[in-house]
């Protein structure tokens, strides 16, 4: 119970400083997921809200996309970032 109401009190403080500077909540719940999950599923249940936010807001400002930019950065950013997290899957037993 003590756990859920200071997951509730970090969200709160990080839905309000994420509104007045654009970031805060990954950075704030993610190390208190962790400490009650684990890492991996805390990164995993952070991620999802991030992107349902993102899709939100690509959908509301679709009209404005630069599609030269987003096929020159963003897919190429997409592709970069799915290898990465493919190499770190295959290098997380080495370590």
């Amino acid at each position: 119970m003590i756990f859920l109401a200071a997951i509730f009190g970090i969200a709160v403080l990080s839905g309000a400083t994420a509104s007045l500077v654009g970031f805060g909540i990954g950075s704030m719940l993610t190390p208190l997921l962790a400490l009650q999950v684990g890492t991996d599923l805390a990164v995993a249940a952070v991620a999802l809200p991030h992107a349902f936010a993102t899709g939100l807001r690509c959908w509301r400002l679709r009209r404005a996309i630069d599609r030269d930019v987003l096929k020159s950065f963003g897919l190429l950013s997409a592709a970069g970032g799915l290898a990465g997290a493919f190499a770190y899957s295959q290098l997380d037993g080495a370590s």
